[in-house]
This record gives structure tokens, C-alpha cells and sequence, in this order.
């Protein structure tokens, strides 16, 4: 079982136990930044890290027109988070690896994927 550090440029986001693999990881998140703290420490990180796990309820359901409406906002609010390189792991022998945004879900699951691009380079 494989335990890493998500971070988002400076800010640990919490540690992840990674329980799956197939074409994206999954794992549990444990939370070390609180997305749900009002104020947040960052608002904007917070309320993508909602948006997200809202958004990955509404492709389980299958609403597609609700995922649309869930898309436009992504497009409009959040890619400044979704298209960087700011979102990397450390795992425990303390490499760092560069994702791509991870998707985050209820029950503390998340999913990622390495950016090949930044690996390459």
C-alpha cells in the first residue's frame, strides 16, 4: 500500500493511502487542509475542492446535464487549478512527482494521474 503527500504549490492537502490503480489512482485522502473551514485559508482551493466532489457525484448519478452545467463552471471559475503544474505527491522515500488536478470525491476519495508531460521534461 503506497502513502503519499498531495500537495498544491506550498500547501499540503492532506496524506493519501492509495488503494487502486487502473488508467487514474484512487485513494483516501486524509484532510490536513480544511476545505469546509469558513473563512478557508485558501477559499479559492476550497471551493474547487467542493465543486469537484460535487461534480464527481453528479458522474456517478449520471446527469449529464447537470455534469455539463458542473463543466462551464469548472471552465469559468477553477482552471487556473485544473491546468497547472502546482498539484504534485511526495511519496515515502520523499520523491516528488508532479499530477494532474486530481478529482476528489465524498468519503475522502480521491483520484490522480502523473503529468507524462511534466515527467518527460
Amino acid at each position: 500500500m503506497n502513502k503519499f503527500e498531495l500537495y498544491w504549490r506550498d500547501l499540503n492537502i492532506g496524506s493519501i493511502v492509495k488503494t487502486y490503480f487502473d488508467m487514474r489512482d484512487f485513494g483516501i485522502i486524509s484532510y490536513k487542509f480544511d476545505y469546509l473551514a469558513e473563512p478557508s485559508e485558501n477559499k479559492h482551493l476550497a471551493d474547487f475542492i467542493k465543486h469537484s466532489i460535487r461534480s464527481s457525484i453528479l458522474i456517478e448519478e449520471g446527469d449529464e446535464e447537470e455534469n455539463a452545467e458542473s463543466a462551464e463552471i469548472e471552465e469559468r471559475e477553477f482552471l487556473d487549478l485544473i491546468n497547472t503544474t502546482d498539484w504534485y505527491l511526495i511519496n515515502e522515500k520523499g520523491e516528488r512527482k508532479i499530477i494532474l488536478c486530481p478529482m476528489f470525491h465524498e468519503d475522502d476519495g480521491i483520484t490522480w494521474m502523473i503529468d507524462m508531460k511534466a515527467a518527460q521534461s
